[in-house]
């Protein structure tokens, strides 16, 4: 058991891109739990040379794996951190084009997997009186991905799930404000990882105001300034952070 006074900062997805950003920052400040399918143990894994942050394998779809992981979580110290960056995407399709099974897992994983991770989240953040973040998407807010709002396609189940995700930060943060515990959305434009091909980085840098793409780095500042004292009456909030690709 630790024996300082930090407390625990649990993420998920934290296997990489956004999420693995994410747990790299909180390192120093927070006992950080990374979370991810692709993690092996069952128990929490140590830091290692790859991963320098305590790991713990989970699918957020499941409420008695999340149950679990708070659960062991609790044992290192109280958690006042809770940052849901679990998602996935696919490629561009229109609704036409989207099969029901498709929409059933994005919406799933996306959407549900983050009211699960909140739900079981809530009794261990009004005890600390602690912070969450949800990771959401410019997608969410305009409907449509990419940079341009096509009809070849909208990949309208990802849009529709992150604003889903956007009203969930709004219904959270209401009804958790009695408790002092603050809960906040950043919503990435373009960033720089596994969900956009690399070939297609140049072209949609040209379409951005800052002429290029975000940065996973950059995410996870944002991140932590919405859980720190420098945002201490800030809830309720989604922060765009895209490089000028939605001014909201």
């Amino acid at each position: 058991m630790p024996t300082d006074k930090k407390s625990v900062a649990l993420i998920t997805g934290a296997a990489s891109n956004i999420g693995l950003a994410i747990a790299n920052r909180f390192i120093g400040d927070f006992h950080v739990v990374g979370v991810d399918r692709s993690f092996g143990s069952e128990a929490i894994e140590k830091p290692n040379k790859q991963y320098k942050f305590n790991r713990i394998t989970c699918d957020i779809t499941n409420a008695k794996q999340v149950e679990r992981v708070f659960k062991v979580s609790r044992e290192l110290a109280p958690i006042s951190v809770v940052i849901n960056s679990a998602a996935i995407s696919e490629e561009r399709k229109t609704i036409e084009e989207t099969t029901i099974d498709s929409w059933r897992n994005i919406v799933d994983i996306n959407l549900t997997g983050a009211f699960i991770v909140m739900k079981v989240a809530i009794p261990y953040l009004r005890e600390s009186k602690g912070a969450g973040v949800l990771i959401s998407s410019r997608a969410g807010k305009v409907g449509y991905a990419g940079l341009d709002p096509s009809p070849e396609g909208t990949k309208a189940h990802y849009c529709a799930a992150k604003a889903g995700v956007n009203s969930l930060i709004k219904s959270l943060a209401t009804e958790l404000a009695q408790f002092q515990v603050r809960i906040n959305g950043v919503a990435p434009g373009s960033i720089e990882g596994k969900m956009i091909p690399k070939k297609k980085w140049p072209e949609l840098a040209k379409k951005i105001p800052l002429k290029r793409l975000g940065l996973p780095d950059e995410i996870a500042e944002a991140t932590f300034f919405l859980c720190s004292d420098a945002a201490t009456y800030i809830t309720g909030h989604i922060l765009d952070v895209n490089g000028g690709s939605l001014m909201d």
